[in-house]
């Protein structure tokens, strides 16, 4: 078997001479026997992890005593002691060092499965809107981060620990959380559910909530996302009224209903009692920040898809366009299986509004009766059975379905700290067609219909901030390519006289001030 490392055969010259002589029924030492000389050869470098179903040993004493006598030899006179001798053995070996170099260790055969099958297939998680929008920075940043950090995710920095503790922070101002004992993962699962009829409720009772969860289908794949803010209040009128004029004027002889402008206003479908003026719901992304800049440009896309995302997996599910019961078959539950007793009494508990109430909501023509908890608490014993109530509580949310929705999104920014003061904004309206362009060019990746990208040249800069640049591949044509362009600029200036032989530029040639402009790469920009 080839040795898995070359402290395996890391010998002293000693220890060499012992394993030859037990090769060789050769004693050495007259003043030791072999256990004796075995006893003081250290014990073998750092212990290795041991692999299923291979054996191995920890020292080389279990190998001298594997293969030596049992019986204890003669003690021999020192004069009487020979060597064997190794000069042809080392002669072998020197031209076999002079010809043979050793190769590179390398890892077992490239898997040349799609990163979809081999990261975001059952029994693996499923897709997240983290997963589709990374590609929005760098495709090729996060497949190192998949293929190269344990459990594929990034490695958590201070920053990001700041980040959640700052979201933890904005959902305790609106959500008490409590603990839940958690028995089966079906039991996981409905505490999803539940907290997404008690967010929605929240958010028909108080105009606002937080961290509410969605799904969604990409690809026939289902993915899944954590909105962070949703609310009735509309960031900017203005800016909406002007998107969807803008949208309106554009449909011409081409059909595009989704941006028909009529599909903003509220349609025939019946809402709750009494409502006359439709409250739209928008949704808003919380990021935080090290300074009080703002992102622009290239450094905002990634945000910008990952809003689209929430508004189009929302829209849907308010549409009743998601298949829960496949959503929960894609994290191989159960949903016929039933919640355990324990969850159940504490969910009733949590939950007594939503079961007093749950009659009104699944039949108006039924009263309840007198043990009208217990009746209610049966109902929603397994996920099958909780999927009719998350229905009704998105139609009382979302009366209009996908129109209830505002078309513009927005952007936060808090400042890093215990604070998380606010220091801008940033408002994007919706547009679905950027978002298919996206989606479609982005999972030909993740399909493997092709190989991941890096950066475009003009977006290096986002190279500093990336834990893989020593080793991307990406970059070094980046380089290369930089080099390139350099070299020929200046051709073309020495061609028209403007810089000499040397390279340097002569006097009154226009020069190339180089430029910072706030939230871009560095620029060229010729005065």
């Amino acid at each position: 078997m080839a040795p898995e490392s070359d402290s395996e055969f890391d010998l002293s010259e000693d220890e060499q001479l012992l394993l030859v002589s037990l090769v060789q029924d050769t004693p050495l030492n007259p003043a030791a026997s072999p256990h004796d000389a075995s006893s003081l050869l250290p014990s073998s470098s750092q212990p290795r992890a041991a692999l299923v179903g291979v054996g191995r040993t920890n020292s080389i004493n279990a190998f001298v005593n594997k293969i030596q006598p049992q019986s204890m030899p003669s003690v021999v006179p020192a004069d009487d002691i020979s060597y064997p001798d190794l000069t042809p053995a080392l002669v072998n070996l020197e031209q076999a060092e002079t010809y043979e170099h050793p190769k590179p260790l390398t890892n077992k055969t490239p898997d040349t499965k799609s990163p979809l099958l081999r990261f975001r297939t059952y029994p693996r998680k499923p897709l997240s809107v983290s997963d589709l929008t990374s590609g929005a920075w760098c495709e090729l940043q996060y497949e190192y981060t998949l293929t190269r950090l344990p459990g594929g995710k990034k490695t958590r920095t201070a920053a990001m620990k700041e980040g959640s503790r700052l979201h933890q922070k904005l959902e305790d101002e609106v959500h008490t959380t409590v603990q839940v004992e958690i028995v089966t993962k079906e039991d996981a699962f409905g505490l999803k559910v539940w907290n997404i009829i008690q967010g929605l409720r929240t958010l028909r009772d108080t105009g606002l909530t937080r961290e509410l969860e969605v799904w969604g289908l990409v690809d026939g794949n289902v993915v899944n996302g954590l909105i962070d803010f949703l609310s009735h209040q509309n960031p900017s009128p203005e800016f909406e009224e002007e998107w969807l004029s803008s949208q309106g004027s554009q449909t011409g002889a081409e059909d595009k209903s989704q941006h028909k402008i009529t599909n903003f206003f509220p349609s025939d479908r019946p809402g709750p009692p009494g409502s006359k003026l439709l409250r739209k719901v928008y949704l808003t992304d919380v990021k935080t920040r090290g300074s009080k800049t703002l992102p622009q440009g290239a450094a905002l896309r990634p945000t910008k898809v990952q809003l689209y995302l929430y508004h189009r997996f929302l829209s849907e599910m308010a549409e009743d366009k998601v298949d829960f019961l496949q959503v929960f078959g894609r994290y191989g539950l159960d949903v016929g299986s039933p919640f355990s007793d324990a969850f159940l009494a504490q969910i009733g508990e949590l939950h007594d509004d939503v079961f007093h109430d749950s009659s009104s909501v699944l039949s108006t023509t039924t009263a309840p009766s007198q043990d009208s908890d217990t009746h209610d608490l049966l109902k929603y014993r397994s996920l099958q059975e909780l999927v009719p109530l998350l229905r009704d509580e998105l139609r009382l949310t979302f009366p209009a379905g996908a129109d209830s929705l505002g078309s513009v999104v927005t952007v936060e920014y808090r400042l890093r700290g215990q604070e998380g003061e606010r220091i801008g904004a940033t408002l994007v309206a919706v547009d679905p067609q950027v978002l298919d362009q996206y989606l479609g060019e982005y999972m030909e990746w993740w399909r493997g219909e092709r190989a991941a990208k890096g950066v475009e040249i003009e977006e290096a800069y986002k190279c500093s901030y990336c834990e893989f640049a020593d080793i991307c591949s990406w970059r070094e044509e980046i380089d290369k390519e930089n080099l390139r362009r350099a070299q020929e600029k200046m051709s073309v200036q020495m061609e028209k006289g403007e810089v000499g032989a040397a390279g340097r530029r002569k006097p009154g040639s226009r020069s190339a001030k180089r430029t910072r402009r706030k939230g871009s790469p560095l620029t060229e920009v010729v005065e």
